[in-house]
């Protein structure tokens, strides 16, 4: 049982620490200065299991892109590829098993790949700290980590502005800090609307 937690506490480690050292080099080779290059708000509904039941989430989510690098190679009508890096400030009210609440922010990156003039489609990962207040024997609430893997699709209205339709899983524990640890894993349905600039 040891080594498992020793495993999961590395795992977890080794993300976090690949994802803000990737973050980390591309804002050094990037061309000051760094601004934000997009900004939209998410919704999302998801659920996970616990002992106690269902575990259902609502997302409301802040996302704040900034491009770090643009592919010339693959352009579609003007629009390059792109990789950026992110941050996702969130407020997520918790309805089962019991009136609850999660908030942190999501550090990650994203890649945007153009299919068409008007449809994009996207892969992105974060981690970040959170607090969660439910109370169950699976995991301690308070400080946690949330770890997340999403993909999804981006419908431009305009040239500037698009619908965002997207699933992410997601992984909540701290990383051995506190017992229980067991972690609470949850898959999500997301909805936003965002502004590029």
């Amino acid at each position: 049982m040891r080594l498992k937690t020793l495993l999961k506490k590395i795992f977890v480690a080794s993300i976090i620490l690949g994802v803000l050292a990737i973050a980390a080099q591309s804002f050094a080779d990037a061309d000051p200065p760094y601004q934000a290059s997009e900004s939209g708000l998410i919704l999302g509904y998801g659920a996970g299991n616990i002992s106690e039941g269902k575990y259902r989430t609502m997302l409301v989510i802040w996302h704040i892109g900034f491009n770090l690098k643009e592919f010339s190679s693959g352009a579609v009508g003007g629009r390059k590829n792109a990789i950026s890096f992110f941050l996702e400030p969130q407020i997520n009210p918790v309805t089962a098993p019991s009136t609850d609440v999660e908030f942190g922010v999501g550090i990650g990156l994203k890649y945007m790949h153009h299919i068409t003039d008007h449809v994009s489609a996207y892969l992105m990962t974060s981690v970040g700290p959170h607090w969660i207040t439910v109370k169950t024997v699976d995991q301690s609430n308070g400080f946690i980590f949330s770890d997340m893997l999403g993909v999804g699709l981006s419908i431009f209205l305009t040239d500037s502005s698009a619908i965002d339709l997207g699933f992410r899983i997601r992984h909540l524990s701290n990383a051995g800090l506190h017992r229980p640890n067991g972690g609470i894993d949850s898959c999500f349905g997301t909805v936003g609307y965002s502004i590029f600039f």
